[in-house]
């Protein structure tokens, strides 16, 4: 045999030798991809089910909203149940309402009316003047002032502004925004505006001993649109998040023999 046959390399083999290194795969990896598969499935199903809790919630919101809507009077006021306010003062005066120069951008020009209606076996007076003009009408004068109050069950709390000085009577005033006067129940309405403004109980000639039953009430226009709104973006929330937690479960990636 020729030297040049016995220099013959030998043909390589795959196989590794006994003993010898496993062979390197030269098939690409698929680690990557699956990985960015798994990412992209896990924020679907994340954000999905973050649309759909956000759409329940919206949806109770709007039907809480509807439901209320049933519960006005004849005249679509929202009322509280009629309590008895009583001092042995010249008046009771509520807390200052602020209705800030924001509020009415919000919802348009006209926000929403206030109603008060008060009862007694006097002749009663019922006003809402602007705070200032009351705070000076009733700066030396003996009065209950409503610091907190609860509607469901109606509980009022108060607090004393002592004073010495008998008020005219307030139906004589000139600054009352509405006022209401009389014998038997007595209402006034009143649509809200931007200040400070104070609503005021007292007898109708400005004596000691007011006892008045008392229910308020408020009548919103726009809450049955804000309610149809809300139920509507509840809706669409439920529709995406559907969608994205169909597509997330869809993404799963399928296994391979």
């Amino acid at each position: 045999m020729s030297c040049d046959a016995q220099r013959m390399t030998p043909p390589t083999s795959s196989h590794a030798a006994p003993g010898g290194p496993a062979p390197r795969s030269t098939a690409p990896s698929r680690a990557p991809a699956a990985r960015s598969g798994n990412g992209r499935r896990t924020f679907l199903l994340i954000t999905g089910g973050i649309s759909l809790a956000l759409s329940a919630l919206l949806l109770a919101s709007g039907a809480a909203g509807l439901w209320q809507m049933t519960k006005r009077d004849s005249s679509g006021f929202f009322t509280t149940n009629t309590t008895t306010l009583s001092t042995n003062s010249y008046a009771i005066t509520s807390d200052t309402l602020d209705v800030g120069p924001e509020t009415p951008r919000l919802f348009g020009d006209h926000l929403g009316t206030v109603q008060i209606r008060v009862s007694s076996d006097k002749p009663v007076f019922v006003g809402i003047a602007p705070t200032s003009d009351v705070e000076r009408y009733l700066a030396r004068v003996d009065h209950q002032a409503v610091t907190d109050f609860d509607v469901d069950p109606f509980t009022v709390e108060y607090a004393e502004r002592p004073g010495t000085t008998r008020p005219a009577p307030p139906a004589a005033q000139s600054f009352w925004r509405v006022e209401a006067t009389g014998t038997g129940a007595q209402t006034v309405r009143w649509p809200l505006e931007k200040g400070n403004w104070t609503a005021v109980a007292m007898n109708a000639d400005g004596s000691r001993h007011v006892v008045v039953d008392t229910s308020v009430g408020a009548r919103i226009p726009a809450l049955r649109w804000v309610a149809v709104g809300v139920l509507t973006a509840g809706g669409i929330l439920l529709l995406v998040g559907t969608g994205l937690v169909l597509a997330g479960v869809g993404s799963a990636p399928t296994r391979r023999d």
